[in-house]
């Protein structure tokens, strides 16, 4: 499925080449009717040979409404290039011109139109080499030339011309992610609102819950259109209306985002690579905190410049940027941008996103900032998914497959290339096939590395510092070391199975550390053993012993199994804790049960000492509780 586009200077016959091609007369405002000038997006469709139904997005051509043009092409394949035979190349030709360029659309064809206002044909045939001229060295410069007039209205040539390009475009990748940038919001009487774009990548389906990004609503797709036509299902590269439940229509607003509950997060910093247009389009240089508009998808958005790797950028530079975006907005790594000065309004130049989240507001002159911003712009695709998982850390198998920029099938090659060879490393087991939805953690062998040197480097020096401790709780560890709790937990496990930490219960360590008691703290521990082994029944409580010997020293004898503890304050010499359940399971098979006061009064013990005894052979599973006696389990 297709989706085009017009483009050209005001008045030169945009809608009218539409209306011929489709019997639909694009401008739906009543001013744009009355004033013969398309002001806001105008939409049509067309049936083509070979093709199916296309999509027609008509976009403004009169300067002041160059946002609402750039809203228009930012999702479409191919373009629809109209130029007026009897005023030839205008301003907003050139600027169209250059946008499409920027934006790397690479199908169309160019229409002149208002052949019969000439006299010759040989002043059309000037003005095709003229366009001609202009577009080489961009990316319509083989575009095919078709003549058009209002008169006669003869679309054949036209339509054959169009279905040709679209033929020779070559789709790309479905990421599987959909993503419908909003174009237009209204409410349709007995529906609601509707909303209507082009869908990028993945499907959406009539019942399916989405969110409005970066507003964060929620709501059900009730039902779907496309070109009038009612439908359950969207495929990637057609136009919808989606009528939606749940959201109102002032809070949405052209640029918004509809995509699945949690798919994407908003940004406000991106990095981008960057090319300014030359000299002719009245450009002065491009400097640090400048502001800016930006352009994306059907957002627009001010915006203060950042340029990593120089002063300034000139007329026909290409460079870096990164963009501190005034609002949020909703943005993929390889997406296409265009950047306007506000005043005067004038096209800058654009680009690609290259890292929809930094994670840092990079330094301006930094060689590794600008190795890496090489890499993301001119790497090749191994170098391209590396340096995302080195700079993303641990991530799921989906972000790597779906966000790194790639094509998907590339991207999955590559990657089990990388997990065999040893570049990427797969915490738990591997499954045996790579899925694209798959939230399996990876991360790079560098990120690797450099997590078992924090891992080690944090308890080195835990256990230097608390030379009694067993080790460190898991979740002082993981907040030290800055990452998710699912990321953590993977990790630690991947760890333990090579041997590389200890983990035990709520406690991590190194293999290599080993508590010893010594001196003063051995002497402690023989005493305190003398103090329980002389009444055994009736033996210190926790509170009491830590006083004594101290939390550190306490934790070591009751890892060493030289105590027992029960709940709440209760120590007991593990010999006598055997001994009392060996006891008490002999009363309990002769008599059939044992009470509280029996523990007490067999043991020479307090009330308080025999209900812990017993509550802790309960939680042990050895006795149940039945009324005020236990009875064995």
């Amino acid at each position: 499925m297709y989706v085009i586009c017009t483009a050209g200077h005001v008045d030169h016959g945009k809608s009218t080449v539409v209306e011929a091609l489709t019997g639909i007369n694009p401008d739906r405002l009543i001013e744009e009717q009355e004033r013969q000038m398309t002001i806001d997006l105008g939409f049509a469709w067309i049936d083509l040979p070979q093709i199916g139904t296309v999509g027609i997005v008509d976009v403004p051509g009169h300067v002041d409404f160059i946002g609402n043009m750039l809203a228009g092409v930012s999702s479409v394949t191919a373009v629809l290039l109209v130029v007026a035979a009897d005023e030839g190349i205008m301003p907003q030709t050139k600027e169209h011109i250059a946008i499409m360029d920027l934006l790397q659309i690479d199908s169309g064809v160019v229409v002149i139109t208002k052949t019969d206002l000439v006299e010759s044909s040989d002043w059309v045939k000037l003005v095709q080499e003229d366009v001609r001229d202009r577009l080489r060295d961009t990316t319509l410069s083989d575009a095919p030339f078709v003549p058009f007039t209002a008169v006669s209205q003869d679309v054949n040539e036209l339509r054959y011309a169009l279905a040709e390009s679209l033929n020779s475009h070559v789709s790309p990748s479905d990421k599987g992610i959909p993503r419908l940038n909003i174009d237009r919001v209204f409410t349709l009487a007995g529906f609601g609102t509707v909303l209507t774009g082009t869908l990028l990548d993945g499907i959406l389906e009539v019942g399916e819950e989405v969110e409005i990004y970066p507003i964060g609503l929620c709501g059900r797709i009730r039902g779907m259109q496309t070109y009038n036509t009612p439908i359950e299902v969207a495929s990637p590269g057609i136009r919808i209306a989606i009528n939606i439940s749940g959201v109102n229509k002032s809070q949405i607003s052209r640029g918004a985002v509809v995509a699945r509950p949690g798919q994407f997060y908003p940004t406000q910093l991106i990095d981008v690579s960057i090319r300014l247009l030359a000299e002719e389009h009245n450009l002065i240089p491009l400097r640090h905190n400048e502001q800016v508009k930006v352009f994306v998808g059907a957002a627009e958005v001010m915006a203060r410049t950042r340029i990593i790797g120089s002063e300034k950028l000139v007329p026909g530079d290409n460079g870096w940027l990164q963009l501190d975006l005034s609002s949020e907005i909703v943005v993929q790594k390889g997406d296409r941008y265009i950047l306007r000065r506000p005043s005067p309004g004038n096209t800058i130049g654009g680009g690609r996103i290259l890292d929809e989240h930094p994670r840092i507001r990079h330094p301006l002159y930094d060689p590794t900032t600008l190795s890496r911003f090489q890499i993301m712009s001119d790497g090749s695709s191994h170098e391209i998914l590396l340096q995302y998982l080195e700079m993303r850390g641990i991530v799921s198998v989906n972000s790597a497959l779906t966000k790194s920029g790639l094509e998907l099938n590339e991207a999955i090659t590559i990657l089990n290339s990388m997990i065999s060879n040893g570049e990427v490393v797969v915490l738990g087991e591997l499954d045996h096939k790579i899925r694209v939805n798959s939230k399996q953690l990876v991360l790079s062998d560098a990120s690797w590395q450099n997590q078992l040197e924090q891992v080690y480097d944090h308890l080195s020096d835990y256990h230097q510092r608390y030379p009694l401790r067993m080790g460190m709780q898991r979740e002082e560890l993981k907040s030290r070391m800055n990452i998710d709790a699912n990321s953590f937990n993977a990790l630690i496990v991947k760890m333990s199975s090579l041997g590389k930490v200890l983990s035990k219960a709520s406690v991590v360590s190194l293999p290599t550390h080993e508590v010893v008691l010594r001196g003063q703290h051995k002497e402690q521990v023989a005493t305190l053993i003398n103090q329980f082994s002389d009444d055994p029944y009736n033996t210190p409580s926790k509170s009491q012993v830590i006083d004594m010997i101290g939390d550190d020293v306490l934790a070591v004898i009751l890892d060493q199994d030289i105590l027992v503890s029960f709940e709440p304050d209760l120590l007991f010499l593990l010999d006598t804790y055997e001994v009392m359940v060996e006891e008490t399971k002999n009363h309990i098979s002769q008599k059939g049960s044992i009470t509280v006061a029996e523990v007490r009064d067999i043991f020479s013990t307090s009330r308080k000492y025999a209900l812990g005894f017993l509550e802790h052979m309960d939680n042990e599973g050895i006795t149940v509780r039945i009324g005020d006696k236990r009875e064995l389990l």
